[in-house]
């Protein structure tokens, strides 16, 4: 075993933005479409040679550390044989974007040469990438030896990757656990060294469990005891063999959805169909024992969507409508009494609707001083309300405040919304329960805006203060609902987001008060948002709703649909019925 360096010339200067509130700036610009490109096949990076002078060497040494095959071996080698042996490279790794390595000193023999980098994220050993802030500064010290320059000065532990090389060279893939119920999939975002995206590898981060975020918020119908036997490329009838060993005697459902697990993860990771999965070298699932497909396990899918889903709503003059053509359908039942709606949500399904209706116009705004200095405290009709019930049905209060936000439906049919700055949850029995967020205060302060549920029901997105952040929802040891682990969605998006909405379990879709690139994405993998696309467009813009048929967004013109991709690009097209500064879209 390595022994650890002693104390590494390594200076942080600003920590990652996950251990405390860090001030995010509000001119940083979101990065280009082209992050969320599948990228082509990576070049290895090239090795040392006698030629290299001390800062082409330090440059190949951060790039070389992207492999992490045999103890990262290929950055060993830019390493003098003692240091060699003394790198302790274990724990996670720091990527580092715009590297500037300068030399401070040099001899004919020795060498000192200044690293100073953003820290853009942090890569988990488990594959898990968190985005970071910060800038890094550190030294490297350099001799000549009688095949070139080698680093032989200390080096800090773990490892540190130019971001272009981890950008090239590493992968994305989605391991697939269960929400409790055992009813749909969560997807646990990872990245592997492009050398390493195997079938067997990804099998074996699958059974090796969730990120540390995830674990008490999701489940697995694949036994803990399971370990990974046999797996690979079949040589005959193509596609994946996977055994697991020691599962036990699962059930037939039990089996289904260990199945869908395995298919979806393989899948994510581009490993060929069909799978054929075995248990102690028995068909997983008899009927498919030639191999399973997504197909097979489709009633599964994480990213499946209904016809429902491209219905869309929109909210104008305190009305909520249906969309039908070029004309709008007011919805009926009790929703629009008193033309109060301000925001508004509808289930997966579209069978229940729930709504924030504002003060009744002739009542004073919450705050407003009274026109009789003697007059009574303002009635709850004077306060906004959240209301739910059936689409098109009759609604019942859940709540008022003097604050609501956009109301959020989770997966199991509960309803969330922030009420005077208090997340909220109502079950089934419409029965109020109050998230814990001690930890969400302890990474941001401020006002929460807005707060939606993802459609597989374990995270939340929240903007605070203008702060995009995602949280897991968790129930703790003791009973207590919390949102739990946050941490800052991305950092290059500023604090001035005004709403946000899911496109897919693992994307959002964020607008901001900025004129440019006013609409971006933020995916859970933690690589930087990306600005949409701005044709048509006249910022501010207001309002965003989106799934994973469409998404809208509502400017100063009225409602607005992402037109899809064509050879010209992609653009924002006008929705006919949506016309007007005030409208705001609503989708399941």
């Amino acid at each position: 075993m390595m022994r650890r360096i002693r104390a590494a010339a390594l200076a942080v200067v600003v920590a990652l933005g996950t251990a405390g509130c860090v001030a995010i700036p509000t001119d940083s610009s979101p990065q280009p479409l082209k992050t969320f490109e599948r990228r082509p096949a990576a070049q290895a990076p090239a090795r040392p040679t006698a030629t290299m002078d001390p800062e082409a060497l330090v440059h190949g040494f951060l790039r070389a550390t992207a492999d992490p095959t045999a103890a990262h071996s290929a950055a060993r080698a830019f390493l003098t044989p003692e240091n060699a042996a003394r790198w302790d490279d274990r724990g996670d790794t720091t990527v580092l974007g715009n590297i500037s390595v300068v030399t401070e000193s040099r001899t004919d023999n020795e060498a000192t040469v200044r690293i100073t980098g953003d820290n853009t994220a942090s890569l988990k050993v488990n594959g898990q990438l968190l985005p970071a802030t910060g800038r890094v500064e550190t030294t490297m010290r350099l001799t000549r030896t009688p095949t070139g320059w080698r680093i032989d000065g200390p080096l800090p532990q773990g490892v540190h990757l130019d971001r272009a090389q981890f950008d090239s060279t590493f992968r994305l893939a989605t391991l697939y656990f269960t929400d409790h119920e055992h009813r749909r999939l969560v997807g646990d975002p990872r990245w592997f060294f492009v050398g390493q995206l195997t079938a067997s590898s990804v099998a074996a981060r699958l059974l090796a469990g969730p990120s540390l975020d995830l674990v008490r918020a999701t489940a697995s119908a694949i036994p803990a005891k399971a370990e990974l036997g046999d797996a690979g490329r079949r040589d005959q009838g193509g596609g994946v063999r996977i055994d697991l060993k020691n599962a036990g005697s699962p059930s037939d459902q039990d089996r289904e959805l260990m199945a869908a697990q395995l298919v979806w993860t393989l899948s994510s990771a581009d490993s060929p169909a069909p799978y054929v999965i075995t248990l102690d070298g028995q068909p997983l699932l008899p009927k498919h024992a030639d191999g399973i497909r997504l197909a097979d396990v489709q009633k599964f899918s994480p990213t499946a969507a209904d016809g429902n889903q491209d219905r869309l709503d929109v909210i104008s003059d305190g009305q909520m409508s249906t969309v039908e053509g070029t004309a709008l359908k007011p919805v009926g039942g009790g929703l629009n009494d008193g033309k109060q709606v301000v925001s508004a949500n509808v289930s997966p399904d579209r069978s229940r609707v729930a709504a924030v209706r504002g003060p009744r116009p002739d009542r004073p705004a919450p705050g407003a001083p009274p026109a009789d200095p003697d007059a009574a405290p303002p009635a709850d009709d004077a306060r906004s309300q959240l209301v739910s019930g059936p689409y098109g049905g009759a609604v019942a209060t859940l709540a008022t405040g003097a604050t609501i936000t956009r109301p959020s439906f989770g997966a199991n049919g509960d309803l969330w919304a922030v009420v005077d700055g208090k997340p909220t949850r109502w079950g089934p029995d419409a029965r109020p329960t109050v998230a814990d967020i001690e930890a969400l205060d302890a990474v941001a302060r401020g006002p929460i805006i807005e707060m939606q549920v993802s459609p597989d029901g374990v995270r939340a997105a929240l903007i605070v203060a203008g702060q995009v952040l995602f949280a897991i929802i968790e129930t703790a040891e003791d009973g207590r609902l919390v949102l739990a682990h946050p941490r800052f969605a991305a950092f290059n998006i500023g604090n001035r987001a005004v709403a946000l909405d899911w496109s897919s379990p693992t994307t959002l879709v964020v607008a901001r008060d900025a004129a440019e690139t006013p609409v971006t994405q933020v995916p859970l993998s933690g690589l930087p948002a990306a600005g949409m696309v701005t044709g048509n467009l006249a910022p501010p813009v207001r309002a965003v709703a989106a799934n994973l048929s469409a998404t809208y967004v509502a400017d100063t013109r009225g409602v607005l649909k992402l037109a899809p991709s064509t050879e010209r690009g992609q653009t924002w097209e006008d929705v006919p019925a949506g016309k007007g500064p005030d409208m705001v879209p609503v989708v399941p």
